[in-house]
């Protein structure tokens, strides 16, 4: 619920009413919104008028139609991103730079911003710089649109800068400095900073962590890699692809869940069905079939692999919030479904996504509408990304998910460390320089730090061992290549029909899936980036490589430019659905990606719409939302594995405390959502049950096996994507690969049983009474001014709300002649707070609807727009102009190479200043008069804090 603590606006002052550009006037019972009207010269000497609508939930909607390119669109989209989310948009630029310790101080403890400024810069040390790669990978309109986004970023800054009245950012003044003007390599940077994170996993130090402890165990290495088979397997013909389904294997079946669904619409989704319905499932088109398969080689398993694991950890622990105990990468993600017309109530195409980012305050996602010269685009994307990553153009809608697939490989380097000599590290029988970068970190308040950035021929050295004279270096396969993602998403939103979808996207050589749906009732997915071909590498893709024999050249990968990479154009099943799975058959498990098994979470949306499709033949829009309700709060553990235990249960020997647990487990509806306001109060008594029992579940079946591996071992065993040996255990007749151990014997009863007996143990201590009131407290998120990267976003949190397993933001949109779209996006789209605290009425304004599952229209059309458009509002002009470059072209697969070729991005922009006022003026400002006046400027505040107290 939202705790935010708004001045009420009886209370507003006129320096209050001052804050142009932002949101529309929350006023009581009338949306109101603030129109902005920039200038933007020109190639042709002619000058563009861009205007900034914005509606009742303070949305920009930024036109341009008038103008002779897409630039003055995206300078105008800077301007308002700036307006709301300046203080966000300067950390992301850090973040990307590893300046944040200059900005915020060393800090200490979970906060060390020095370590952290280490490990972000190490994202991309040794790499081209961005302006060298937008050289060299951009098309000439491109890189003058992401200057154009830079020059509105700036001309805010120095509106702000320059005036006696507006104010930056509270954080800005509590942290004691101003923004400097951004750089075009601080705009990539933004998006560089955060997308690359999303690609940058990692399982190789934990698997010869794993490899090590059975090795010795066992004493066998052959049957410790036997087991690790167990954990992250190569490829599971029976795990869920987002293109075709595999006859192999075992298919979980649809399993009801709460019966009183209040959200459900129409049909309920979970009725059992009388009959099953016989669908036609539409024309199917082009698929690309790649294949990834691993086959095993060889693998270098440092002297200590638990400290290597750990430094690794640690360094991705310095940028990330939420890690668990285990020390390993965040596990977010994104869901997303796109149902082909042909299956649709409508026989028009739909698509629904759920980016999942975390929850913060701002939210780390921005929402805008772009509408310039022949085009039209609306929705969501990361704040500061000059395109939209998920929402809609005229002629379709896109969305994307986290690929989590294999771009990094981890080298094991032999090394020797030097005194009056450079160190040196072996390579095929040759000693080679290590190369070395100094690099200083500025610290505000504090001493500057000094470290060593040291590079092999396999990339940046991520943990260095001289004692071992061992070193572990990282290749990543989209390194140098970050404008090529950037040059995909923002093609793909101008995208006009399934095949230049397919054909821009496929571009992106980071770990990504993109979706479509367009107005010919067409889908398309794609997978999305730059992998070592597991097939013919002679090392063992997951585990660290002997870097003193194998390096990975460009011959050695597979990329999704060359067609080598799955993709499809409506797949046979009618749709395709998305939540980080596998992407299509005969395609290997990559870093993250052993959960791509039978048992996966995407199991839960196709179980679902298969199961819609056999009851009424079809499915719908509002099925959608259905669909994100039901995986908010469904327990992707008991619908899988709770009846295996109820099963054990019947024929045991329970005492009566046992039996009314089993009871209480029994009635309980697989739902994980707590009673009361916003479901914010207690769990089930059957829920709080299972949790405690599930855990013991896998420690019975496993743990003697895993011995001292166990720990690192869990990890494998109890990924929220998915459980994949378990359900091999108990389902061995059914799923397609064998266990290396017969870890149950005959039945897994006894270890069920004994697991449930523990929890019930471990609760009789917990609670007092009866199993029926063993009702833990709900978990929370809390909208915290932390970004998924870890640092501060912002300065107060919006509050906090039940824990779902849902989407950053949601949208759903279904293309025809009348489409229709809507989204929800927590808290608010405006994150500015003011010296004083106080904040605008759309800094949390979408909260309490998204706690109701509750959906606000996705704006796009000029009628829609201009409806909700009831003031407007024009502000001190200045011209910004940018001169294109003449195009370059390149090889896709060719890698950027400083040039000194690229203009200094600094540089500002021609400027010319003019003030038009009418009505009743304050300086720069045109006033309405009369009652428009009175609702439209004196119920929000009109330009950041502008005007006098």
């Amino acid at each position: 619920m939202s705790n935010n603590a708004q001045r009420s606006w009886q209370d507003v002052s006129r320096r209050d009413v001052l804050k142009a550009g932002t949101a529309v006037a929350g006023a009581v019972g009338i949306g109101a919104v603030t129109q902005t009207e920039l200038a933007y010269a020109q190639t042709d000497g002619g000058e563009a008028t861009v205007t900034i609508k914005r509606d009742e939930y303070g949305v920009p909607h930024i036109y341009a139609r008038e103008a002779d390119s897409r630039a003055p669109v995206f300078y105008g989209y800077g301007y308002a991103t700036a307006e709301d989310r300046l203080y966000q948009l300067e950390l992301y630029k850090r973040y990307y730079h590893g300046t944040v310790a200059a900005a915020i101080g060393a800090g200490e403890g979970d906060n060390d911003w020095v370590s952290f400024d280490k490990a972000a810069r190490r994202n991309t040390a040794g790499e081209p710089s961005l302006d060298a790669q937008a050289q060299d990978q951009l098309k000439a309109d491109q890189r003058e649109v992401l200057q154009a986004f830079t020059n509105g970023i700036n001309r805010y800054i120095r509106e702000v800068r320059d005036s006696n009245e507006m104010e930056f950012h509270q954080a800005f003044q509590e942290s004691g400095f101003e923004p400097e003007e951004f750089s075009t390599e601080d705009a990539a940077g933004m998006f560089v900073g955060s997308m690359a994170f999303f690609s940058g996993f990692q399982l190789e130090t934990l698997n010869a962590t794993v490899v090590d402890i059975l090795t010795g165990q066992t004493g066998d290495e052959q049957r410790a890699m036997e087991l690790l088979e167990d954990l992250n397997w190569g490829d599971d013909p029976g795990a869920p692809t987002s293109t075709v389904q595999s006859d192999a294997g075992y298919t979980p079946p649809y399993t009801e869940v709460r019966r009183d669904n209040p959200m459900s619409s129409g049909t309920s989704t979970t009725s059992t069905p009388s009959s099953s319905v016989n669908v036609s499932r539409g024309a199917t088109g082009e698929r690309v079939e790649a294949s990834n398969r691993i086959t095993g080689g060889d693998f270098s398993i440092p002297d200590d692999p638990q400290a290597v694991h750990e430094s690794e950890m640690e360094r991705v622990r310095t940028l990330a919030t939420g890690l668990n105990e285990l020390g390993l990468p965040i596990k977010y993600g994104s869901n997303a479904l796109a149902v082909q017309g042909d299956i649709t109530d409508s026989g028009s195409s739909i698509l629904m996504g759920g980016p999942q980012m975390g929850f913060n305050t701002p939210s780390i996602m921005y929402e805008a509408g772009l509408h310039g010269p022949e085009f039209d685009i609306a929705g969501i994307t990361v704040t500061g990304y000059p395109f939209i990553m998920f929402g809609r153009n005229r002629n379709g809608a896109f969305t994307s998910t986290a690929g989590i697939d294999n771009c990094l490989q981890m080298f094991n380097e032999s090394i020797t460390v030097n005194e009056d000599s450079p160190d040196t590290y072996t390579f095929q029988g040759e000693e080679y320089e290590i190369e070395t970068n100094e690099e200083t970190i500025e610290v505000t308040g504090g001493e500057d730090v000094t470290y060593t950035d040291r590079f092999t021929r396999h990339g940046v050295i991520t943990t260095w061992d001289p004692e071992n004279e061992q070193a572990i270096a990282q290749t990543k396969s989209y390194g140098g290549r970050h404008m090529n993602c950037w040059r995909a998403y923002y093609e793909q939103q101008f995208a006009e029909d399934a095949e230049e979808f397919v054909e821009v996207s496929q571009r992106c050589d980071y770990a990504l899936n993109f979706m479509w749906a367009d107005n010919n009732g067409d889908i398309a997915y794609v997978h999305l980036g730059r992998y070592p071909d597991a097939e013919s590498v002679e090392f063992d893709t997951r585990l660290p490589a002997d870097g003193t024999q194998y390096e990975l050249t460009k011959d050695d990968y597979l990329r999704a430019a060359d067609g080598e990479v799955p993709a499809a154009i409506n797949p046979d099943p009618g749709y395709s659905a998305q939540w980080n799975n596998k992407p299509a058959p005969e395609w290997n498990n990559g870093d993250l990606s052993y959960s791509w098994s039978t048992d996966h979470r995407v199991q839960r949306i196709i179980n679902m719409v298969e199961h819609r499709l056999s009851n009424t033949g079809s499915v719908g829009y509002e099925f959608l939302k259905d669909v994100v309700y039901d995986i908010s709060f469904t327990d992707l553990r008991a619908i899988r594995y709770k009846q295996h235990l109820m099963d054990a249960l019947d024929a045991a020997d329970l005492t009566d405390t046992e039996q009314a647990a089993m009871a209480e487990l029994e009635s309980w509806d697989h739902f994980a959502q707590a009673d009361g306001d916003d479901h914010e109060g207690q769990y089930p008594a059957g829920y709080t049950i299972w949790n405690e029992t599930f855990p013991h579940i896998l420690q019975e079946v496993f743990a003697e096996t895993f011995g001292d591996a166990y720990g690192p071992a869990s990890y494998f065993l109890n990924y929220d994507y998915g459980r994949g040996t378990l359900m091999r255990v108990l389902n061995p007749d059914e799923t397609a690969l064998d266990t290396a151990v017969d870890y149950v014997g005959d039945s897994p009863d006894d270890e069920l049983v004994s697991a449930f007996k523990a929890a019930v143990s471990s609760l009789s201590g917990e609670y007092d009474g009866d199993p029926s009131s063993w009702r833990g407290d709900a978990s929370l998120h809390t909208f915290n001014n932390l970004a998924l990267f870890g640092m501060p976003i912002g300065v107060t949190s919006a509050g906090s709300t039940a824990r779902m397993n849902r989407g950053t933001e949601n949208h759903f949109v279904r293309m025809s002649d009348d489409p229709t779209a809507e989204n929800i996006l927590p808290p608010g789209n405006d994150g500015y707070v003011a010296p004083d605290g106080s904040t605008g009425p759309h800094y949390d304004d979408q909260l309490s609807m998204f706690e109701n599952f509750n959906y606000k229209d996705l704006l796009f059309s000029d009628d829609e727009i201009d409806a909700a458009t009831e003031s407007t509002q024009e502000i001190a002009r200045q011209t910004d102009t940018v001169t294109p470059d003449d195009d370059t072209t390149t090889s896709d697969d060719s890698t950027a190479t400083p040039d000194g070729s690229t203009p200094d991005p600094s540089t500002p922009a021609s400027e010319e200043d003019a003030t038009t006022t009418t009505g009743d003026s304050v300086p720069g400002f045109t006033v309405l008069s009369g009652a428009a006046a009175v609702f439209g400027s004196a119920l929000v505040w009109l330009h950041k804090r502008g005007g006098e107290e």
